[in-house]
C-alpha cells in the first residue's frame, strides 16, 4: 500500500507542477522525474532556517552598502553567528568585490523563500521580478531596527507542511529546466525570470536536504 500511495504522491505533485506550467505557457519536459516523496523528505529545522536566513540577511546588507564588512563580521561573531557562515559567505566579508556584491544581491530570493518557510511571507510571487525585501514587516524580518536576531532565531517559528514546500521544490524544478532549455536553446525566457528561478529552486532544495547538501554545495539539478 505505501508503494502505492507513494507513486500516487509523486504523479499529483508533478501533475499538478504543469498544469501551472501549461496555464503560464512556459515549457513542460514531461519526462523529467518525480522529486522526492514526503517519507524519503526531511525538511531543515526551524532553527536551521532562522539561522541560515539570519546569516543571509546580514550579508545582503553589504551587498547593498548598508553596513561595511567589518561591522558584519562583528555583529555576527556578536550574535553567535560565525560559525554558521559558510566558506562563501567569509570570502564575500573578507573582500566584497563589487562583481560578488551584485552576485550576493540575488540572495534577497533566497531570504524570501526561507522567510515564507517560515511563515513570515504569505507567498512566493510569479518568478518575473526580483522581490522586494522592504515588503516584509520590520517584527518578522531578522536584523535591523530593534530586532535582536538571537531572539529571532530561537522564537517558536512556524514551518510550512513538507506538502507545501515540495510542491514549490517540484515547481521550481521545473520552471529551471525551462530556463537551462532556453538557454541551452539560445532562446530568450522572456515569462519567468531565470535568476530568480535558480535562487528559489536553490533555497527549496537546500530546505529539502536534497542529497544532504550544506548551503555552498546545493545543486540544481534539471
Amino acid at each position: 500500500m505505501a508503494d502505492i500511495s507513494t507513486k500516487k504522491e509523486e504523479r499529483s505533485r508533478k501533475e499538478r507542477s504543469e498544469e501551472i506550467l501549461k496555464k503560464e505557457e512556459i515549457k513542460i519536459n514531461v519526462n523529467l522525474p518525480y522529486i522526492e516523496t514526503e517519507e524519503e523528505t526531511t525538511l531543515r529545522t526551524p532553527e536551521e532556517i532562522a539561522r541560515r536566513v539570519t546569516v543571509l540577511a546580514v550579508t545582503n546588507l553589504i551587498a547593498f552598502d548598508s553596513i561595511d564588512p567589518e561591522e558584519a563580521v562583528d555583529y555576527l561573531k556578536d550574535c553567535n553567528l560565525w560559525d554558521d557562515v559558510t566558506t562563501k559567505e567569509k570570502d564575500f566579508l573578507n573582500d566584497p568585490t563589487e562583481q560578488k556584491k551584485a552576485q550576493e544581491s540575488w540572495k534577497c530570493e533566497c531570504i524570501w523563500v526561507l522567510l515564507w518557510a517560515l511563515k513570515k511571507v504569505n507567498t512566493l510571487p510569479f518568478p518575473d521580478e526580483l522581490c522586494d525585501l522592504n515588503d516584509i514587516p520590520s517584527e518578522n524580518y531578522p536584523v535591523g531596527g530593534d530586532i535582536d536576531p538571537i531572539d529571532f532565531i530561537h522564537a517558536p517559528h512556524e514551518l510550512r507542511s513538507k506538502s507545501e514546500i515540495l510542491d514549490a521544490a517540484d515547481l521550481y524544478y521545473r520552471y529551471d529546466w525551462a530556463c537551462v532549455d532556453a538557454r541551452i536553446q539560445n532562446i530568450e525566457m522572456e515569462t519567468i525570470d531565470p535568476g530568480i528561478v535558480y535562487e528559489r529552486h536553490y533555497s527549496l532544495n537546500w530546505l529539502i536536504t536534497y542529497m544532504d547538501q550544506e548551503w555552498d554545495d546545493v545543486s540544481c539539478d534539471t
